[in-house]
Order: C-alpha cells, then structure tokens, then sequence
C-alpha cells in the first residue's frame, strides 16, 4: 500500500508532468488503489487515470539498492536531528557529506560546534576522518529546523537512461490494466527519474519509442526539468 509521503510525490510528479506539457492537469487520488490507478486527473477535454512509478537503472525483484541506501541515510539524518534537539533548543540547518555512521559522535560533535556560532554563521567541520558537516546556526524563532541534507546523495552526473529499463517498467505496470478498465478507460502512465537524488539523476538524450502495452499514453519526466511522451 502506498504511504502519504509516497502518494504526496506522486501528486508532485503527477502536477509537475501536467505543467512542463502545458496542460492543465487537476490531480487527486483515486477512489482507492486495488481497482484505480494511482490517481485521477482531469483535464479541460475530460478525465484520465494516471499510474505513477519511479524507475532506478539498478533495479531488481529486491528493489533498487542505490534507493535503499539514500532512503536510510535519510532516516539516519533524522534521527540525528531528532537527537539534537533533545539537547539544544538552539536552531540550526546541516549538511553532511561521507560516512555519517557514527551517531554519537556527529551529535556530540554538532553541540560542541553550535555553542561557538553566532546567528547565521556558518562553519564546516570534520568530526573523524571520512566526513564532513556543514551547520548554519538559524533564528530561533524558526524552531526545531530539520530539514537537514545528507549532501553526498544528491551529487553527481546526470546520466542517460536506457530504453530497457523504460520497457521493463511499461510491461509491469501494464498487468493492472485489465481491472482497472472496470472503471476507467483512459489510463496513462507516468514513469519518473527524481534527479534531486543520485539513484535516480537520469534524462532521456534521444526520443525513444516502445510500446504502450495498452496505456493510452506513456510519459517519462526527468523530474523536475524535462517530460517527454514516448507512448501514444
């Protein structure tokens, strides 16, 4: 079953496809996601069920590897911000490159640093050999601020997707069409590569066709700059 914050990207790519097609696309969920595709969206000449999927060239039955890594280094970056403010009321944004495996001592490292910050300072810092910290001490005003970043996932080269894994994800999500034709009939697929992370910072170089294997229209977004429709 689909998360919140899963359903709420899918909203975002779903609206952002909508825009870079300069189409006017109003996008809600679905009824529900056993017999509708992810969500509905409607359109000044009528309304189309939209599924949406990211894709990851290093995919397997298991998932992507890549994803599951930057997915805990999220969840490690969370818990250290939460850890944080159980000790300082201090407000302050983080940024982390290399290895961030070793809790205590980041924390312990970041409360030491923070004391010695006036407001807006920035300082950049090695607590052990293999990582570095960037924090910017923030307005208290603005609270318990964690949207911190683990930087090393989001930098890299934007690379070229290839035809395969495109194909590969058609077919799959192509198997619910058949039920979701009780319902709908005009259904669409939305594949994404979110280039914000390194798992997924890939773009079309050429305009490819596949086949649609029974979507109506198949569209590929290289979020949040590009969509192409390869199919239909």
């Amino acid at each position: 079953m689909t998360t919140k914050y899963q359903k709420s990207l899918e909203m975002m790519y779903a609206t952002k496809a909508g825009d870079l097609l300069d189409e006017s696309w109003k996008v809600e969920p679905s009824p529900n996601e056993v017999s509708w595709p992810d969500m509905i969206v409607t359109t000044e000449s009528g309304k189309f069920g939209l599924e949406v999927r990211e894709i990851y060239p290093d995919e397997s039955i298991k998932g992507s590897s890549r994803k599951a890594n930057e997915m805990n280094n999220l969840k490690n970056i969370k818990k250290l911000a939460g850890a944080y403010y159980e000790h300082k009321s201090s407000s302050i944004k983080a940024d982390f490159l290399g290895d961030i495996s070793k809790h205590d001592q980041l924390l312990n490292s970041i409360i030491r640093e923070v004391g010695q910050l006036s407001e807006f300072e920035q300082k950049r810092f090695e607590p052990y050999n293999g990582c570095v910290i960037y924090i910017r001490k923030l307005p208290d005003q603005l609270g318990k601020y964690t949207k911190w970043n683990y930087v090393s996932d989001k930098v890299g080269f934007v690379k070229s997707i290839d035809k395969g894994v495109i194909e590969r994800a058609v077919v799959e999500k192509a198997t619910n069409l058949p039920k979701y034709a009780e319902n709908i009939l005009d259904v669409r697929l939305l594949l994404v590569s979110n280039r914000i992370f390194n798992s997924t910072k890939y773009r079309l170089d050429n305009d490819i066709i596949c086949d649609a294997h029974g979507f109506n229209k198949v569209y590929y977004l290289s979020y949040p700059e590009t969509v192409w429709q390869i199919c239909g």
